[in-house]
């Protein structure tokens, strides 16, 4: 079989890529202590916390 390199996967690929370290900086910068970061700060409604959590289990299990 003979593959061609497709162009639009490759730039979809490095524009997701690009999306989430963009994304990954700019909350990094956000973020000044460790509880900020593991805990949001405080800020998270308990039901989002616990469909996150649902989440983690769930992929886990």
């Amino acid at each position: 079989m003979i593959y061609d390199v497709s162009i639009w996967a490759i730039i979809i690929f490095v524009s997701f890529v690009a999306l989430v370290l963009g994304l990954s900086f700019y909350f990094a910068r956000k973020t000044k202590t460790a509880s900020s970061y593991y805990a949001a700060g405080g800020t998270i409604h308990w039901a989002v916390n616990g469909i996150a959590f649902a989440g983690d289990y769930l992929s886990a299990a």
